[in-house]
Protein backbone atom coordinates (compact mmCIF):
# COMPACT_ATOMS: atom_id res chain seq x y z
CA UNK A 1 0.00 0.00 0.00
CA UNK A 2 1.42 3.15 -0.90
CA UNK A 3 2.51 5.82 2.51
CA UNK A 4 -0.30 8.37 1.58
CA UNK A 5 -3.00 5.67 1.03
CA UNK A 6 -1.63 3.88 4.13
CA UNK A 7 -1.65 6.92 6.24
CA UNK A 8 -5.19 7.90 5.39
CA UNK A 9 -6.39 4.26 6.13
CA UNK A 10 -4.91 3.85 9.70
CA UNK A 11 -6.49 7.94 10.91
CA UNK A 12 -10.19 6.50 9.40
CA UNK A 13 -9.51 3.44 10.68
CA UNK A 14 -10.48 4.73 14.65
CA UNK A 15 -13.66 5.86 12.92
CA UNK A 16 -14.74 2.66 11.29
CA UNK A 17 -14.35 0.78 14.40
CA UNK A 18 -16.50 3.69 16.82
CA UNK A 19 -19.18 3.13 13.90
CA UNK A 20 -18.89 -0.18 13.83
CA UNK A 21 -19.26 -0.20 17.32
CA UNK A 22 -22.32 2.18 17.38
CA UNK A 23 -24.35 0.40 14.76
CA UNK A 24 -23.10 -3.50 15.91
CA UNK A 25 -22.72 -3.53 19.01
CA UNK A 26 -18.91 -4.58 20.55
CA UNK A 27 -20.02 -8.05 20.13
CA UNK A 28 -21.47 -8.38 16.73
CA UNK A 29 -18.21 -5.65 15.52
CA UNK A 30 -15.42 -8.29 16.69
CA UNK A 31 -17.20 -10.87 15.02
CA UNK A 32 -17.57 -8.79 12.12
CA UNK A 33 -13.47 -7.48 11.78
CA UNK A 34 -12.57 -11.08 12.62
CA UNK A 35 -14.86 -13.05 9.66
CA UNK A 36 -13.36 -9.74 7.25
CA UNK A 37 -9.69 -10.74 8.23
CA UNK A 38 -10.37 -14.31 7.72
CA UNK A 39 -11.86 -13.70 4.12
CA UNK A 40 -8.36 -11.28 3.39
CA UNK A 41 -5.82 -13.63 4.90
CA UNK A 42 -6.91 -16.94 5.58
CA UNK A 43 -6.28 -16.29 9.11
CA UNK A 44 -8.97 -18.63 11.15
CA UNK A 45 -9.80 -17.03 13.91
CA UNK A 46 -11.72 -18.26 17.69
CA UNK A 47 -12.85 -15.81 19.87
CA UNK A 48 -14.18 -16.57 23.27
CA UNK A 49 -16.29 -13.94 25.12
CA UNK A 50 -17.75 -13.89 28.85
CA UNK A 51 -21.40 -12.75 28.82
CA UNK A 52 -20.39 -9.09 30.04
CA UNK A 53 -18.59 -8.50 26.72
CA UNK A 54 -20.15 -5.16 26.01
CA UNK A 55 -22.50 -4.31 29.02
CA UNK A 56 -21.85 -1.42 30.95
CA UNK A 57 -18.48 -0.59 28.78
CA UNK A 58 -18.18 2.83 27.75
CA UNK A 59 -18.38 3.92 23.76
CA UNK A 60 -14.61 4.88 24.54
CA UNK A 61 -13.70 1.86 25.97
CA UNK A 62 -15.65 -0.73 23.25
CA UNK A 63 -14.37 1.38 20.22
CA UNK A 64 -10.44 0.88 22.13
CA UNK A 65 -11.37 -2.84 22.51
CA UNK A 66 -12.33 -3.17 18.91
CA UNK A 67 -8.91 -1.40 17.78
CA UNK A 68 -6.95 -3.31 20.01
CA UNK A 69 -8.77 -6.64 18.89
CA UNK A 70 -8.59 -5.72 14.59
CA UNK A 71 -4.53 -5.19 15.75
CA UNK A 72 -3.55 -8.04 17.13
CA UNK A 73 -5.75 -10.07 14.59
CA UNK A 74 -3.60 -8.78 11.84
CA UNK A 75 -0.51 -8.77 13.91
CA UNK A 76 -1.01 -12.49 14.14
CA UNK A 77 -1.32 -12.87 9.96
CA UNK A 78 1.14 -10.44 9.05
CA UNK A 79 4.17 -10.40 11.60
CA UNK A 80 3.62 -13.71 13.65
CA UNK A 81 3.35 -15.93 10.38
CA UNK A 82 -0.04 -17.70 12.52
CA UNK A 83 -2.62 -19.17 10.18
CA UNK A 84 -4.45 -19.72 13.71
CA UNK A 85 -5.59 -17.51 16.16
CA UNK A 86 -7.63 -17.67 19.75
CA UNK A 87 -8.72 -14.96 21.49
CA UNK A 88 -10.42 -14.79 25.19
CA UNK A 89 -12.20 -11.68 26.12
CA UNK A 90 -13.59 -11.33 29.07
CA UNK A 91 -14.92 -8.18 30.45
CA UNK A 92 -15.23 -7.08 34.64
CA UNK A 93 -16.63 -4.46 35.97
CA UNK A 94 -13.25 -3.60 37.04
CA UNK A 95 -10.89 -4.50 34.08
CA UNK A 96 -10.80 -5.93 30.80
CA UNK A 97 -8.57 -8.75 29.91
CA UNK A 98 -7.88 -10.39 26.05
CA UNK A 99 -5.35 -13.35 26.07
CA UNK A 100 -4.15 -14.23 22.41
CA UNK A 101 -3.23 -17.36 21.26
CA UNK A 102 -2.09 -18.23 18.11
CA UNK A 103 0.13 -20.85 16.36
CA UNK A 104 2.90 -18.05 14.84
CA UNK A 105 5.89 -17.54 16.76
CA UNK A 106 6.57 -16.04 19.61
CA UNK A 107 4.32 -16.59 23.14
CA UNK A 108 1.21 -15.72 23.70
CA UNK A 109 -0.36 -12.42 24.60
CA UNK A 110 -2.51 -10.67 27.31
CA UNK A 111 -3.54 -7.12 27.32
CA UNK A 112 -5.31 -5.83 30.49
CA UNK A 113 -7.07 -2.56 30.72
CA UNK A 114 -8.37 -1.01 34.21
CA UNK A 115 -12.07 0.14 33.92
CA UNK A 116 -12.39 1.04 37.63
CA UNK A 117 -11.75 4.77 38.32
Amino acid sequence: MPPRVNGKVRRISPELGSVAVDTLGLTAALEWHGRRLQRRTGLRYELTLNDAVGVGVPEAWATTILQIYDETLANAARHRGASRVAISLTITPQDVTMVVRDDGVGPATTFRLGLAA
